[in-house]
């Protein structure tokens, strides 16, 4: 299946999802973010897969747009 390039879903469906950098880094989606100072930047805000820390790690979302994403079912969430 392919998704056209004029498809849109809220940011919020994208929450928990898992995303893989190129060097196989996992991350889940926490939320999303808007610097106030740079409101055209969307800043996802992510917090490590296999670690217990809640250290958040942000970026923006230009900068993973060859990461990696497997979208979550709804029970997933982040403790």
């Amino acid at each position: 299946m392919q998704l056209l390039k004029n498809s849109q879903i809220r940011l919020e469906t994208l929450n928990h999802a898992l995303i893989t950098n190129p060097n196989g880094v996992e991350l889940r989606i926490s939320h999303w973010a808007v610097d106030v100072q740079n409101i055209h930047e969307i800043l996802v805000v992510c917090h490590e897969e296999d670690g217990l820390g809640m250290d958040e790690i942000t970026f923006t979302w230009d900068s993973i747009q060859d990461w990696s994403i497997q979208l979550q079912t709804e029970g997933y969430r982040i403790c």
